[in-house]
C-alpha cells in the first residue's frame, strides 16, 4: 500500500498521498462489545485489525485509486459484503474469502453490509462507512458511526430468531462504538479544530432507529443528505439521519471554546438508563 488511501481502523489510521493500487484484507469475526456500565453483547465486525475492534473499519481512499478487496469469513455462518451501488461479492462461506478489484467510484460517502438476513446481520455490527476522497482534498474529515443496541436483540438473533421491529427498545446507543465518555478518545469521532479553518464531519447511521444530531455552539452547513437532497446547502444546528442514510456537513468555527454535541432524541444520550452515557461528545475549538 503506498499513498492516501487513508484506512482507519477504529482506533487508528495510516495515510498516504496520490492515488493508486491498493489492497485491503477484512476479517468478518464474531467478538464481544462492552459498555461503560460493564454489560457486552455479542457481535460481529468487518476489520484489519488482529483484535476485536468495537466497530467494522472505516474505510478512506482517493478518486481514482484501484483497490484489491478481500473478505475473509472467519465464523461458521454464511455471509455476504457489499458495497452500496459499487460490488456485491455474492455469499462467502465459512472460513472462506472472495476477493474482487475495483476503482474507486465517484467521490462521496457508501455504506458497506452485510445483506444476508437483512436486517439482522447489519445490526449485529456488519456494516460499516466507505469515503472516497479528491486527491487534493485537505479538509479534516470527522467520522461519526451511529447505532443503538438491545441486548435482548443480540442473544435472540444469533439464536436464529428475528425479532419484531414494533417492540425494538434500545438501551444503549454508541458512535464508532464508543459511548460517552470514550467517543471524546476517539479521535476520528472527537471534533479538534481552530477558529476560521473549516471541518467536516460524516455522520452516517448504521442502526435501526432515527438520531437527530444537535450542535452546540455553530450552525453548520448540510453539505450532502443521502434522504433529502432538497435539503442540502441549509444552514442550522439540528440534523436528522435516518437508518441506512448518510449527512457530510461542515462548519467553520467563529470561536473558541468547547461546545457539546448530542443526540436530540435524549433517550439516545442515556446507556443503561445512565445520562449522559450514549451519544454525547463535544467540539474543542482552540483560538
Amino acid at each position: 500500500m503506498k499513498r492516501l488511501i487513508l484506512l482507519v481502523f477504529s482506533a487508528f489510521f495510516c495515510a498516504y498521498s496520490h492515488s493508486a493500487n491498493v489492497s485491503v484484507r477484512l476479517v468478518l469475526k464474531n467478538g464481544v462489545l462492552e459498555f461503560n456500565d460493564g454489560s457486552s453483547v455479542s457481535y460481529k465486525i468487518f476489520t484489519s485489525s488482529p483484535t476485536f475492534a468495537k466497530n467494522s473499519d472505516l474505510l478512506i481512499f482517493n478518486l481514482g485509486d484501484v483497490i484489491t478487496l478481500k473478505v475473509v469469513n472467519a465464523t461458521s455462518e454464511n455471509h455476504g459484503f457489499t458495497i452500496d451501488g459499487v460490488l456485491n461479492l455474492g455469499v462467502i462461506s465459512p472460513n472462506d474469502s472472495v476477493q474482487q478489484t475495483f476503482t474507486s467510484p465517484t467521490i462521496g460517502v457508501y455504506r458497506f453490509f452485510d445483506p444476508l438476513n437483512f436486517p439482522y446481520n447489519e445490526y449485529l455490527g456488519l456494516s460499516g462507512v466507505m469515503h472516497i476522497k479528491a486527491i487534493n482534498d485537505v479538509t479534516p474529515y470527522f467520522y461519526w458511526d451511529l447505532r443503538e443496541h438491545q441486548l435482548s436483540w443480540n442473544t435472540s438473533i444469533l439464536l436464529g430468531n428475528s425479532p419484531v421491529l414494533n417492540n425494538y427498545e434500545p438501551f444503549y446507543f454508541t458512535i464508532n462504538g464508543n459511548s460517552e465518555p470514550d467517543i471524546n478518545l476517539d479521535t476520528i469521532a472527537r471534533v479538534i479544530g481552530n477558529v476560521g479553518s473549516e471541518v467536516r464531519v460524516i455522520i452516517v447511521n448504521n442502526g435501526l432507529s432515527i438520531h437527530s444530531m444537535h450542535f452546540h455552539g455553530y450552525h453548520a452547513f448540510l453539505l450532502k443528505n443521502s434522504k433529502n437532497i432538497a435539503h442540502e446547502g441549509r444552514e442550522k444546528d439540528t440534523f436528522p439521519v435516518y437508518p441506512k442514510e448518510y449527512v457530510v456537513l461542515s462548519f467553520v468555527p467563529d470561536k473558541p471554546g468547547e461546545y457539546p454535541v448530542h443526540d436530540h432524541n435524549l433517550v439516545a444520550v442515556t446507556g443503561g438508563g445512565i445520562y449522559h452515557a450514549g451519544m454525547f461528545t463535544t467540539l474543542l475549538i482552540a483560538p
